[in-house]
């Protein structure tokens, strides 16, 4: 099967999943009670005043023609406007995702800069002093909550060093550095435990293929310490590895909000909370559908990440 003909299978697949779950937030959503309407003129509204309301939003329908509108819409790239802003659903999705989306690349790209060094270092010192603090270091990792760090470097490093802001997001378009050092601290709290957890799979990964029949042919060939175990070794070692932070990535950017608060940042955890607070439904629905996006889609990613790291992987067939 070639690439194209894959990338367009896992693409079909992907839709297919992205619809189930539309159906599923659209069902979720409708079931939650509550009136919007009455949430937006207040208590004391009247009732007329509501009925408009409610028509204007379209509640009025039955629930098989409100699903049927979204659903159209939503094939178009509509979803809708927000209640209370009346701003379109993809550009309020839009604005928030910047900050998260940085705080995420940032932090993942941490995590794996300190992961596979330590992991590497782990397996091939086994049961020396650097395994042990490697992995002590990674369980201590996995075991602090990302906004327990972040209060720690909040009280730390954010009044040590005046630079670095402790407080609010710089867009990058504001500049690189100010950009930077706005995401820093909320990406080392983020980064950090996901480290540990890349730690301990490069670890046990690194292990396994050291031990392979291959790894010593390569040495018992006389070739380059560094070369077997970069080549031959740390090459094999990264499949799961990649899989492991492919998912960690989708999990990072749907878990974020308690930093977010933490470091006052606007982004688009914390909108998606207010949204459900105030039953700001098409919000809701809309941010769903962009997290089920980013699930499937990173599953895609990774798969393709496969062949670059190992050309011997074929798409439909086997390696």
């Amino acid at each position: 099967m070639g690439i194209k003909r894959y990338v367009a299978k896992r693409t079909l697949q992907a839709i297919g999943v992205v619809y189930v779950v539309a159906t599923a937030v659209f069902v979720a959503v409708r079931s939650v009670p509550g009136d919007p309407a009455r949430l937006v003129l207040g208590g004391n509204a009247e009732p007329d005043e509501l009925a408009a309301v409610r028509a204007e939003l379209g509640l009025d329908q039955p629930i098989h023609v409100q699903y049927y509108r979204w659903m159209a819409d939503l094939a178009r790239g509509d979803l809708g406007d927000s209640i209370y802003t009346g701003q379109s659903v993809v550009t309020s999705i839009v604005n928030a995702a910047e900050p998260t989306l940085s705080i995420g690349l940032v932090g993942i790209t941490i995590a794996i800069l300190i992961a596979i060094p330590a992991g590497v270092v782990s397996a091939t010192r086994r049961d020396q002093w650097e395994d042990y603090v490697a992995t002590g270091v990674a369980f201590l990792g996995i075991s602090m909550p990302s906004f327990w760090i972040g209060i720690v470097l909040l009280l730390t490093v954010g009044t040590a060093i005046p630079v670095i802001p402790s407080f609010g997001y710089a867009s990058i378009s504001e500049g690189v550095v100010p950009w930077l050092s706005h995401v820093i601290l909320p990406a080392t709290a983020v980064g950090l435990p996901y480290a540990g957890i890349i730690t301990r799979m490069t670890r046990s990964s690194m292990l396994e293929v050291l031990s392979e029949d291959y790894m010593q042919t390569a040495r018992a060939k006389g070739l380059p310490p560094r070369l077997v175990l970069f080549k031959h070794g740390l090459q094999n070692a990264l499949m799961p590895v990649v899989t492991v932070a492919g998912i960690l990535f989708a999990l990072l950017l749907g878990g974020i909000v308690a930093v977010e608060m933490v470091f006052g940042v606007q982004g688009f955890g914390r909108l998606l909370i207010r949204s459900i607070e105030r039953q700001d439904f098409p919000i809701v629905q809309g941010s769903v559908i962009v997290i089920s996006i980013i699930f499937v889609f990173m599953n895609l990613v990774v798969d393709l990440l496969y062949m670059s790291i190992n050309p011997k992987v074929k798409y439909g067939g086997g390696a």
